[in-house]
């Protein structure tokens, strides 16, 4: 039986794959379920697929990896790709068979000031890099198959790797602009205000020069400026998370 299944399964790439990718993120809350079985069903049913993710999953401890990954009421994804395929996937399946609530699990580590919010920090944190190391994953092991790695394969790996950076960078810049245009209701003194606008700025300056250092020392001292103006603010810390995930992953 398992013979006969595995032979009925497609071989013509991961297309629906990359589609549920995109139907996830594009999703609300309301229906992301659905759509995550989607996804789970475009695996089972690709032969490559399945068998990139039965190597990615051979010998993955989920609860260890599991906990390394959630502290201060956050959650982060492995830095090892092969690891956070695993941890990913096993996740989705966890939610598709009612293992796991995926209110619950979007509270417990992605909270926000609504569920749709707390939803679209799944999609950007979790679901995103996913798909992107997934990409990069079957790539490689679409060329082991055929025991060669084109010329024109590793420009897709650096091509793939670029896409991501430059849709974090983007997200980045929305941060920040974000954070601009709050201030100029929510901080009173003039001063105060163009203090607070200066050290973003200074940010923006660092990411579209693609310096690193000076990426980080702007992104610490906006750190300390959003803490000194906003303190508790959980609109403001929601926007401040997001803007360190995409910083701390275009220095990677």
């Amino acid at each position: 039986m398992r013979r006969d299944y595995i032979e009925s399964m497609k071989t013509d790439g991961l297309g629906e794959f990359l589609d549920a990718c995109e139907a996830i993120k594009k999703s609300k809350f309301v229906v992301a379920e659905p759509k995550i079985a989607a996804l789970l069903k475009a695996i089972a049913d690709n032969k490559q697929l399945y068998s990139m993710f039965s190597a990615a999953l051979y010998g993955f401890d989920y609860k260890t990896t599991f906990s390394e990954c959630i502290g201060n009421g956050g959650f982060v994804l492995p830095s090892e790709p092969k690891k956070a395929i695993a941890l990913v996937f096993r996740i989705l399946l966890d939610i598709d068979t009612g293992k796991m609530s995926l209110q619950n699990f979007l509270e417990a580590y992605f909270y926000s000031v609504s569920v749709n919010e707390s939803y679209a920090r799944f999609c950007l944190e979790v679901i995103a890099p996913f798909e992107t190391y997934s990409r990069t994953a079957f790539a490689h092991a679409d060329a082991v198959l055929n025991g060669q790695l084109p010329e024109g394969r590793v420009k897709t790996y650096e091509r793939i790797n670029a896409e991501h950076k430059a849709d974090l960078h983007t997200d980045a810049l929305n941060c920040v602009a974000t954070l601009i245009e709050i201030a100029e209701t929510a901080i009173t003194s003039a001063i105060d205000r163009a203090e607070f606008n200066a050290c973003l700025k200074g940010l923006t300056r660092a990411v579209n020069s693609d310096d690193h250092d000076n990426v980080i020392s702007a992104f610490l001292g906006v750190k300390y400026a959003v803490a000194y103006f906003f303190k508790s603010s959980r609109s403001i810390l929601e926007i401040f998370k997001k803007l360190e995930y995409d910083v701390k992953h275009m220095v990677d």
